[in-house]
């Protein structure tokens, strides 16, 4: 690891990581703005958005953990290389297959190379800026100032240039992150793995020597490690509030825009809505460091999660372009503390050489629940229109959030002070 003579990691190394974050944890705002336009316009019915945003986490959902295991087996720079430009290529072929199956196996490939890449872009904090929670505010605001100016790109270069362009758009900004990432350190492991300490991994959890075998293929021993991971508390706790956060990702991430196209608001004020989202959640980010030294992080996570769950959840409620930036930018506040909150409460939780696979199973859940949420909202506004769909998916993410509490508060580890402040 690069460090300077404070014992700091070095600024240049920083600087690099936080480009990575940018380009990398933006592109699935990007998406976002772009993928139902796009479904949209193919005259997709509402259960076949559905199926189409989702269809981005199917891969994922199967293979995440593979994906963290290459990272912790190749260094998480070269794992970003390869994705983001096989990812940068597959979207220029959206035009190409103008059709909604088209869509549907483009968002399959699609999804799991970007997630794949941004898996380790979040391992990047445990390797190169040691689970530190400044750092991971940091990161985390370079990874919302991408998403301030991905979707205003996107939805911009969408309503002027049409669908084409914006595509062609969206793989050149890929491209970018895969550009900083040769510019990384190099983070490929050690000959001598770094011991896991063992107040944060035990035995129970470490790894199997079947899962160090060097190679590319899925093996049954990261799947093992990986989820063994669940029985450490503070990885339990990362783990649920992941999934319990896509109430309020999975309906941005999907009818959000369609919600906001139907009652009069083009692509490029959905655009701006969630690029002040974005840079609201980066300004937050930053303060993480010092408010998670005050307040216990486990707390902090449900709260911040719970608000940023309602505040899209409401959408239809709210009729002026006003009171709609206000909703999302109370959202971005909650997503800047949350996001930062998981990485730091996983990435200390367990060893650096653990690092790819805890943030794998992260976004495995995570992935589950986006493809979960876009689905049954969907169903639902089938049969009993989008604007109860809202209600009813913010609903579940407020009751499942406030159980989330009261486990926490019953819980032993956290009770008694054995889980670390983030």
């Amino acid at each position: 690891m690069s460090v300077d003579q404070g014992g700091a990691v070095a600024l240049r190394t920083q600087l690099l990581v936080y480009a990575v974050a940018f380009f990398a944890g933006s592109q699935v705002l990007i998406v976002s703005v772009i993928i139902p336009l796009w479904a949209l316009q193919l005259g997709a019915s509402p259960v076949m958005i559905g199926l189409i945003v989702s269809a981005r986490q199917a891969l994922v959902i199967a293979f995440s953990i593979h994906g963290g295991a290459l990272q912790d087996r190749f260094g998480p720079r070269a794992v970003i290389m390869v994705m983001g430009v096989a990812g940068s290529a597959v979207f220029l072929l959206y035009p190409l297959a103008p059709t909604v199956w088209g869509a549907v196996a483009l968002q399959m490939v699609s999804g799991f190379l970007e997630v794949t890449g941004w898996i380790g872009a979040q391992a990047l904090v445990g390797v190169l800026l040691r689970g530190e929670a400044v750092y991971a505010g940091r990161l985390t605001a370079a990874t919302r100032l991408g998403g301030f100016a991905a979707p205003i790109l996107a939805g911009f270069v969408w309503a002027q240039f049409g669908a084409t362009v914006a595509f062609i758009v969206t793989a050149v900004w890929v491209l970018m992150g895969t550009v900083t990432a040769f510019l990384l350190p190099d983070t490929r492991p050690e000959s001598k793995p770094e011991p896991v300490p063992a107040a944060a991994a035990p035995a129970a959890v470490a790894e199997p020597a079947t899962a160090r075998r060097p190679g590319i293929l899925p093996s049954l021993g990261d799947y093992i490690t990986t989820f063994r991971l669940l029985a450490l508390p503070a990885v339990a706790l990362v783990i649920s509030c992941t999934f319990m956060r896509q109430a309020g990702s999975g309906i941005q991430n999907s009818f959000y825009g369609v919600w906001l196209k139907e009652v009069g608001f083009d692509a490029s004020a959905i655009g701006l809505l969630l690029g002040i989202s974005n840079g609201i959640s980066a300004l937050a980010a930053l303060t993480v460091g010092w408010l998670s030294a005050r307040v216990r992080g486990h707390w902090l996570l449900i709260a911040m999660t719970m608000m940023a769950v309602i505040a899209i959840a409401i959408t239809p409620v709210l009729g002026t372009f006003l009171a709609l930036a206000i909703a999302i930018s109370l959202r971005g506040i909650g997503q800047g503390y949350n996001f930062p909150l998981m990485l730091t409460i996983s990435s200390q939780a367990v060893g650096r050489d653990l690092q790819g696979r805890v943030a794998a199973l992260r976004l495995s859940f995570n992935k589950f629940g986006g493809a979960l949420v876009p689905f049954i909202m969907g169903a639902v506004a089938e049969f009993v229109g989008l604007e109860y769909a809202f209600y009813l998916v913010g609903a579940i993410g407020m009751v499942a959030l406030a159980g989330l509490g009261v486990w926490t508060g019953r819980s032993p580890a956290f009770r008694d002070g054995l889980i670390r402040r983030s």
